[in-house]
Order: C-alpha cells, then structure tokens, then sequence
C-alpha cells in the first residue's frame, strides 16, 4: 500500500500515542517500585535509620509484574503481619514494625488486582507485539490502535493517580514516623525500656 499524506499523519499519531503511553507505564512501574518498601517493615532501631527510604536489589531488579503481584501481595499481608506478637526474650535490641493496609471489600481488592494485571499484559503486548499486527501505511489500522492507545492512556492514569495519591500519603506518615523516631519522647520511651523491660508493652 503506498503511504498518503493522511496515513502519513495517522502513523505520526499513533508513534506518539505509543511514546506517550510507554513512559507512563514507566512511571507507573517506578511509582510502584518506590511504594513496595513502604507497605511493611519490620527491623531494628539503627536498621531503619540506615535504610529506611532503600530500594531492595531485588525491589530494584523486579519487572513490572512482579511489582504488581508484590505490592498486592505485601499490601494484603501487611495488617496481618502487623497484629504478630514477638516474645519479648526472641528481640535483641528495640525492633520497630510499621506498615499500611487499605480497607476495601475482596470485591475490590479483586477488581484492582485484576486491571492491574490487565495493564502489564497490554504493556507487554504494546512493547513486543502491537505494531507487527498494523499496517503502517494503513490510515484505518493506525487510527484503530491509536483509539485503542488513548482509552489505554485513560487507564494507565487512573491507576497512576491512584498510587501518586497513596504514596504522597506514605510518605507524609513516615516523615511524621521519622520525626517521632527523632524527639525526645520517644528516645525517653527507648531508655525507659532499657532500664525497665516491657515497659513498653
């Protein structure tokens, strides 16, 4: 097929729509990469000091739907994690535990894992297969993927704005957790403990 101006036209569209759509997917991976570490953490006093806004090798290293399955999975287990009672005689020095969980019905919980894993299947879809199936000199085809692509693009921003939403909440729950970690209440809590063993209990 010989390419015209409005196929032309309708193939730029669509090469940016694609651009457009993959670095949001990007963001949305890098969002999830930095929301992981905070859904649940358990360690000692100068452990948390030191890596307490670390990404993990492994957090690091994970692809996008490993991130997915992880931040659903740490976020289930998280208040059930929580409610675990350490003896007092299994800790070696003050161990601090912290993390969120989300009240939704299963109904939901569902729902939102499932569009999750819908947008990594179309991501990868979108990366490796989507543009062998068109016909790039076809005005129609370009403008039926790039249809496609904007509702994508409606998704992919949901779910960003989503996940933007609760971190900016984390975050501002573990400056307000660092803080406390800092003042003086808390370091007269830690020697009140040292010179008197569950008293904190």
């Amino acid at each position: 097929m010989q390419t015209t101006v409005d196929s032309q036209s309708a193939r730029d569209e669509l090469y940016r729509r694609i651009g457009r759509n993959v670095v949001n997917f990007q963001y949305l991976e890098a969002t999830l990469r930095s929301m992981v570490p905070m859904l649940y953490n358990k360690s000692t006093l100068k452990e948390l000091q030191a890596h307490q806004s670390e990404v993990s090798p492994k957090q690091e290293k994970s692809t996008f739907g490993n991130l997915v399955s992880s931040y659903h999975d740490r976020l289930s287990r998280s208040k059930e994690l929580l409610n675990e009672t350490v003896p007092d005689e299994g800790l070696a020095e003050p161990t601090l535990t912290f993390g969120f969980s989300i009240e939704v019905t299963e109904e939901t919980e569902a729902q939102r894992r499932s569009a999750l894993v819908n947008l990594v299947a179309e991501r990868n879809r979108l990366i490796h297969k989507d543009l062998l199936n068109v016909d790039l000199k076809s005005r129609e085809e370009c403008e039926e993927l790039s249809a496609r692509l904007d509702e994508q693009y409606t998704r992919i921003r949901r779910h960003l704005d989503h996940f933007n939403s609760l971190r900016t909440n984390f975050q501002e729950m573990a400056a307000e957790f660092g803080r406390l970690l800092e003042s003086d209440e808390f370091r007269a809590l830690l020697s009140e403990e040292r010179e008197d063993p569950g008293s904190l209990a």
